[in-house]
């Protein structure tokens, strides 16, 4: 079997998207899934804003625009006419007018409220073009990202169970593979499957928070044991009238029911059942919610099955081990409140692809891949606690629902702080640290860019290159990225008195370098094409700051050579 540049184990969101992130830049790659069919079983039900964001930029945004429709009908059928909720009626508003910054989610169950949110503020105004498309739940993601790779070409074999990895030297005569290595040398890795063995150049874990790899290569994956218990399923009540919908809290614990029919997530706090791994049976689901909820209810049975979790809240102590890397739940594990490990994952691919690509390729800056972990392990972190949190404030306790009463009643009333944590849930508020003394934009996410050709920032992001959007008089960046075309898109957006900096952006849409039009205007501010060692003559730009900052971005992000 051919050798592949990379083999991402896991069919995922997290794998799927990775694989096609590679195969836009050329990358052989080759996906193994234990699984033969996509998972049916619910699991997160939308994404967020970021999220739908990545797709955006990747032309995908009409696709998951198109499930968003067929939810929203689903969910108006539950509901009942004029029963919709918030943000039901919001996402029906954008629908057939102007977008909105998207309302969506809860902490700790403690729904986020519209009323409460300033459309206005300029953090939320620049991240509105993808709200069409965050009701997206995963197992229409995985069907949406497989047709996506299938369209580039990936192989995805299904129904393959990886056994273990290996190292192969291939640093001999003529490059002849001559002996075993470990997997920290430079060497190819062989993937011990249950249809053989097979060999890449890289592996990248995208096989859950149980990932089999992780294991082999000792990484540790330390953290908080779990306080509860959860399941989701999708059922048949013989009579759910006297279940609350939406989130409601008992001294047992939560549970929510809806938005579509049957939907129904409960989690108690307390005792495990004694073999995690064993399949909930309809007897097992109707007793926990008869539990937590104090309802009586009968169910009758199951669509696909039924999902049992925890808060377990781990992190891989490193995200790589030579040529393995790990990605999405193989690296952290949480609550799944809020659908963030869903995002989680697709953020670490977005982050990770065009990196890796570009080591394969041999024209990665040096210590690229590096800041993969460096970048994306401090952003899970940060999750995790705010899972943590969540669960804190979720206990049936009279202490925590007084907490709760305050929190929900009193500090997310305060003007500006639902803003903050809807933005915060969002996703959209991550920073990286990629430019010293970097301030305003750079490090930040893009978002809506407007053109003023008509088109958005997003348009010219599909194939996978960096943008550059050059807003200077007379377009005075073309010439530092015209050898690089192959992997830059260069937009020329002419500038008016009031528009906003030139940006270099990177394939997973973070600013890192921004210049205001009028710091350009200077006749010195010409530019030399790049060349070895510099993307722009000294003599033109030892003068020029701006031109340094931007020489150096290219530098650092694109290619060094």
């Amino acid at each position: 079997m051919r050798r592949s540049d990379v083999i991402v184990v896991g069919a995922g969101p997290t794998g799927l998207f990775l694989a096609g992130e590679l195969a836009l830049q050329g990358v052989r790659v080759r996906v193994l899934e234990r699984l033969r069919e996509p998972d049916s079983t619910i699991k997160a039900g939308s994404i967020n804003v970021a999220g739908a964001e990545i797709l955006d930029r990747r032309g995908l945004l009409p696709a998951a625009e198109d499930v968003q429709r067929r939810l929203l009908a689903s969910v108006g059928a539950f509901a009942g006419h004029g029963r919709k909720n918030a943000l039901v009626n919001q996402l029906d508003r954008d629908a057939r007018g102007a977008r909105r910054f998207p309302v969506a989610g809860h902490f700790a169950g403690m729904l986020f409220r519209d009323e409460l949110v300033d459309q206005g503020d300029p953090a939320l105004a620049a991240h509105t073009a993808a709200s069409g498309g965050v009701l997206v739940p995963q197992y229409d993601l995985e069907l949406l990202l497989g047709e996506h790779c299938a369209r580039l070409g990936v192989e995805v074999r299904r129904g393959v169970e990886v056994r273990g990895l290996r190292g192969v030297d291939v640093r001999g005569v003529g490059g002849t593979r001559h002996a075993e290595a470990g997997l920290t040398d430079d060497a190819d890795v062989v993937v011990e499957t249950s249809a053989g063995e097979m060999t890449a150049g890289w592996v990248v874990a995208a096989d859950g928070g149980r990932s089999a790899i992780r294991g082999q290569l000792g990484i540790g994956f330390t953290g908080t044991d779990p306080q509860l218990v959860g399941y989701q399923a999708v059922a048949d009540f013989d009579d759910p009238g006297e279940l609350s919908r939406g989130w409601t809290w008992t001294p047992r614990g939560i549970y929510a029911y809806g938005p579509i029919p049957g939907r129904i997530l409960v989690a108690r706090f307390g005792p495990r059942p004694p073999d995690r791994d064993a399949p909930v049976t309809l007897d097992e689901l109707q007793a926990v919610i008869r539990d937590v909820t104090g309802v009586d209810v009968t169910l009758k049975g199951l669509h696909g099955r039924a999902t049992r979790w925890s808060d377990n809240a781990r992190q891989a102590q490193s995200y790589r081990r030579g040529r393995v890397l790990l990605a999405g739940d193989a690296a952290h594990v949480h609550a799944p409140f809020s659908g963030q490990g869903l995002n989680l994952g697709l953020g670490d691919a977005v982050n990770l692809g065009w990196k890796l690509a570009a080591t394969v390729r041999g024209h990665a800056p040096a210590g690229l891949l590096d800041t993969y972990e460096s970048e994306r392990h401090p952003i899970a972190a940060w999750v995790l606690d705010w899972t943590r949190a969540q669960v804190a404030l979720m206990r049936g306790d009279e202490h925590t629902a007084r907490l709760r009463e305050v929190v929900g009643g009193e500090l997310f009333t305060v003007p500006g702080v639902m803003n903050r944590v809807v933005a915060l849930t969002s996703g959209i508020t991550q920073r990286y640290d990629v430019a010293d003394g970097a301030a305003g934009p750079v490090g930040s996410i893009a978002g809506d860019v407007a053109l003023s050709s008509g088109d958005r920032l997003a348009d010219h992001a599909h194939d996978g290159r960096f943008v550059l959007v050059d807003r200077s008089p007379g377009g005075r960046f073309a010439e530092a990225v015209r050898p690089l075309e192959h992997r830059i898109a260069y937009v020329a957006d002419p500038a008016s008195a009031t528009s906003p900096p030139s940006l270099l952006i990177r394939p997973d849409g973070v600013i890192v370098w921004a210049d205001s039009p009028d710091t350009a205007t200077s006749d010195t501010a010409t530019l030399a094409p790049a060349t070895s060692g510099s993307a722009m003559s000294d003599s033109a730009t030892s003068d020029d700051g701006v031109l340094k900052e931007l020489d150096a971005a290219i530098q650092r992000w694109v290619d060094a050579r």
